[in-house]
C-alpha cells in the first residue's frame, strides 16, 4: 500500500542534529517508529521515524530519500518515543542521542543478509536452567498491609516501602508482581537494581517465583547478542519480567503494569556520562506516563523522596521489624579506632570481639571501602608520596602486583625500589586498603579462612557468583569487602560486622557525603543477624558525639534525615533548589576558567529572577587525562525555569567538536 505521507522525520544519532526530513519513496510503506536506513552526508546510518507528513522546510525534490525500512520487529512504541524525548529534554540533549544510545547495538547497525539471520536468531532466548519452584512465603502483618495498599492503587501511584534492613521488601515485591501478572495476562513489570552482581541473584529468586513466565535481565555485562534478546523479548511482549540495572529503564516494554526501583537511594542510579539521567528519576516518570504504580523501595531513601513523602506526594509503606521470625536488628556498637600514629587498623577489643564470633562458628563481615593495599606510599626522609603524572591525586599500592595504580586514570607503573627524589629504599605504604586488610586478618586468625570481594579480586559475573556461593555454604569464616558486599546479600551466618575508616566520607565537604554514607553503613550493618540469631555491628569512629552517629546506633533514618532536611530547607539547598552543573577540560586550568566565565555573563544575560549563575571554580580533583577542570553551578527555583534558562543558555556556547564541557542537569556532587 502506497504511503499517503511524503516526508518523514527522522532522529539520527549525530551531535547536534535534531530529527532530518526525508522523502518517502512511493513504493515504501512506513509508520511512526519504524527503524531505517538513511544517508548523513555521504554516511549510512540507522534512523528512527518520530514523524510523518506532506510538507517539509525543505523542497521534496531535494530531499534524500530513505534508503530503506527494517521490518525485523514491531515499530518502537508510542510511550517509548516519549520516554526518550522526555528524556532529551530534561536533560538538555539531543532526542536522537538519547533515542538512539537507548537501543542495542544490535538494533543500530544496516542490516545484511548475515545480519538478518542473525535477527532471527534473536527470538531464540537460552533455556534458564530449571529451578526447584519457590512457594510464597506467608506475609507478616506489616509486609500484608503494604502490598494490600499497593495492589488497591488506581493508576499511577507512588509509594516508598520503607523497610529496615532484612524486613522483606523483597517479598512485597514478588507479590505485588504476581498480582500484576495475574490481573492481566499481557502486563509486564520493570524491576530496576542498583548493582550488576545483585542482578543474578535476584532473577533467580524470580523465575523461582515465577516458573511459567519469561524473566529477562540487561545489564552492562550482558554481551549485545544476549542484551539484544532480552531487549527485544520485552519489546514484543514474550518477557512479562525484566529485572535490570540503570540502562533498563530505557527497555521498550510493550505493556507495563508495575515499575519497581529497589534501594532507590542509590547513586549508581545516576549515569555518570551521556546524557547523566537518573533511572529513578525516569522510572516514576515512567509509572506517571503508563498510569500504573512504583514501587521506591529503601531502608535509607534519598533525601529527594523522603521529602516527597514528607510533603504528602508518595505514600509512605513501612516495614519496621524484621521478616524472619525471631530476627531482630543487631546491636550496633561505636568504638574508638587505633591511635593516629598506630599502623594497626583493629583494636585489640574488636579482634577479642571477633575471636568470639567466629569461636560461635559464624562468620564476620569486615567492611572498607577503600581497594589495594595502601592509599600511597611515601618517603620518612624527603617527605616524597606516590601521586599520578596524570591526574591530581595519589597512586594507590597494590601488593599483589607490585604496582602503583591510578583509580581515576588507570595508570599503572611499577613500585619503584627507592624513593625517586632522596634515593632512601625505605619507602613505606600510607593508609590501609581491602588488601592490607585481608592480610592483617590472615595473621591474626590463622587457620580461618579470609575471602576478600572487591572489584580488583572479582571480575565480571561469574567469579562474583562463585564467591559469593562460597559465604553462603559457610566456607568462609571472615569476608572482608567495599561496597560489593554491602547490598542486597542476605548472609545467614554473619553474626559480627566491623565497620572501619568511616569518618573519612562524614568529613568530606561533598554536599551528599553524608547522606550516602548513612545509607551505606546502614546496608553494611543490616547484613548480621538476618536469621535468628543476634548479630552486632562495631563501627570504629573518633566521633561518637556527632548527630549523624547517634541516629545511626539507634539505626533511626528519621532522626537522621529530619535535621538534614530541615538544614537543607534553611539552608536553600537540594531538594529544595533545582541545580545543573557545567564542566569544562582543557589542557590548562585558565583555558577551562575562561569558556566558563564566558558562559557565565552569558548566563547573567538570561537568568532573570529565578535563576541563579555562580562563579566558575576549579573542581576538587584538578587534574584528570592529563586535563584541568574547572566548573560552574547554575540553581533555579523551579524545575520548568532551571529546564527554560538551559535549552536558552546551551545555544550561546560554541560549537566544541572535541567535547571539553559536558552539562549535567540534577548533579551527583558539586
Amino acid at each position: 500500500m502506497k504511503t499517503p505521507s511524503q516526508v518523514a522525520q527522522v532522529l539520527v544519532d549525530v551531535p547536534g542534529l535534531p530529527a532530518l526530513d526525508y522523502a518517502v519513496p512511493e513504493d515504501m510503506d512506513v509508520a511512526i517508529g519504524d527503524r531505517v536506513s538513511v544517508t548523513v552526508v555521504t554516511r549510512a546510518m540507522v534512523g528512527i521515524v518520530v514523524g510523518l507528513s506532506d510538507t517539509s522546510d525543505v523542497p521534496l525534490n531535494k530531499l534524500k530519500k530513505l534508503r530503506s525500512v527494517f521490518r525485523d520487529m514491531p515499530p518502537l512504541g508510542a510511550d517509548w518515543l516519549a520516554l526518550t524525548r522526555f528524556a532529551a529534554t530534561y536533560y538538555i540533549r539531543r532526542w536522537g542521542e538519547v533515542a538512539l544510545s537507548a537501543l542495542p547495538t544490535f538494533m543500530k547497525r544496516n542490516p545484511t543478509p548475515t545480519q538478518a539471520k542473525r535477527f532471527v536468531a534473536l527470538r531464540e532466548l537460552p533455556k534458564a536452567k530449571p529451578l526447584p519452584y519457590e512457594a510464597p512465603p506467608t506475609l507478616n502483618d506489616e509486609q500484608a498491609q503494604a502490598l494490600a495498599r499497593i495492589t488497591q492503587a488506581q493508576g499511577f501511584e507512588p509509594f516508598l516501602l520503607f523497610g529496615v534492613t532484612g524486613s522483606g521488601k523483597t517479598e512485597v515485591y514478588l507479590h505485588a508482581i504476581e498480582s500484576v501478572l495475574e490481573k492481566d495476562p499481557d502486563a509486564q513489570v520493570l524491576l530496576l537494581v542498583p548493582e550488576i552482581n545483585l542482578t543474578p541473584q535476584l532473577e533467580n529468586r524470580v523465575r523461582a517465583r515465577f516458573p511459567n513466565e519469561t524473566v529477562v535481565s540487561m545489564h552492562s555485562e550482558l554481551a549485545d547478542g544476549a542484551r539484544a534478546k532480552a531487549w527485544l523479548a520485552v519489546h514484543e511482549g514474550r518477557a512479562r519480567v525484566l529485572i535490570g540495572t540503570r540502562l533498563a529503564v530505557f527497555a521498550s516494554v510493550k505493556k507495563l503494569g508495575l515499575v519497581i526501583v529497589d534501594e532507590e537511594h542509590d547513586p549508581s542510579f545516576k549515569a555518570g556520562d551521556g546524557s547523566r539521567f537518573s533511572a529513578r528519576d525516569l522510572a516514576v516518570w515512567r509509572a506517571k506516563h503508563a498510569q500504573v504504580p512504583v514501587i521506591l523501595g529503601s531502608a535509607t531513601p534519598s533525601l529527594e523522596t523522603w521529602a516527597q513523602q514528607k510533603e504528602g506526594r508518595y505514600t509512605c509503606l513501612t516495614l519496621g521489624g524484621r521478616a524472619v521470625a525471631k530476627a531482630t536488628l543487631p546491636s550496633l556498637e561505636l568504638v574508638p579506632p587505633p591511635g593516629p600514629y598506630d599502623e594497626a587498623i583493629l583494636t585489640p577489643y574488636v579482634v577479642e570481639q571477633m575471636e568470639a564470633v567466629l569461636s560461635q562458628g559464624r562468620q564476620v563481615l569486615v567492611f572498607l571501602n577503600r581497594r589495594g593495599y595502601a592509599s600511597s606510599v611515601s618517603c620518612p626522609a624527603c617527605e616524597w608520596v606516590s601521586t599520578c603524572e596524570h591526574c591530581s591525586t595519589f597512586t594507590v599500592f597494590h601488593k599483589a602486583e607490585g604496582r602503583l595504580i591510578c583509580h581515576h586514570c588507570g595508570t599503572s607503573k611499577r613500585l619503584p625500589p627507592a624513593c625517586p627524589s632522596c634515593g632512601n629504599v625505605d619507602i613505606l605504604p600510607r593508609g590501609h586498603g581491602t588488601e592490607r586488610l585481608e592480610e592483617t586478618l590472615a595473621t591474626l586468625f590463622p587457620g580461618k579462612t579470609v575471602l576478600r570481594i572487591d572489584r580488583d579480586r572479582i571480575q565480571g559475573k561469574r567469579q562474583a557468583d562463585a564467591a559469593f556461593k562460597k559465604v553462603h555454604q559457610g566456607e568462609v569464616d571472615i569476608l572482608v569487602g567495599t561496597q560489593m558486599i554491602a547490598k542486597g546479600h542476605d548472609f545467614k551466618h554473619v553474626g559480627l560486622v566491623v565497620i572501619l575508616n568511616a569518618d573519612a566520607q562524614l568529613m568530606s565537604p561533598d554536599l551528599r557525603a553524608r547522606e550516602h554514607l548513612f545509607a551505606t553503613l546502614v546496608q553494611v550493618a543490616g547484613r548480621a543477624g538476618r536469621h535468628g540469631e543476634k548479630g552486632r555491628v562495631l563501627v570504629q569512629t573518633r566521633y561518637p558525639e556527632d548527630g549523624f552517629f547517634r541516629a545511626l546506633e539507634r539505626q533511626d533514618y528519621p532522626a537522621f534525615a529530619d535535621p538534614l532536611l530541615a538544614e537543607r530547607h534553611d539552608n536553600y539547598a537540594v531538594p529544595y533548589v533545582h541545580q545543573a552543573l557545567l564542566t569544562c577540560r582543557a589542557k590548562g586550568l585558565q583555558d577551562a576558567l575562561f569558556f566558563l566565565k564566558n558562559a557565565q555573563r552569558e548566563g547573567f544575560a538570561l537568568m532573570g529572577d529565578t535563576v541563579r549563575v555562580y562563579d566558575p571554580v576549579p573542581m576538587s580533583i584538578l587534574k584528570l587525562h592529563d586535563e584541568e577542570r574547572a566548573q560552574l553551578l547554575v540553581e533555579a527555583d523551579s524545575r520548568v525555569d532551571l529546564n527554560r534558562f538551559l535549552w536558552a543558555w546551551t545555544q550561546t556556547f560554541p560549537r566544541c567538536g572535541d567535547q571539553a564541557y559536558s552539562l549535567e542537569v540534577d548533579p551527583a556532587s558539586v
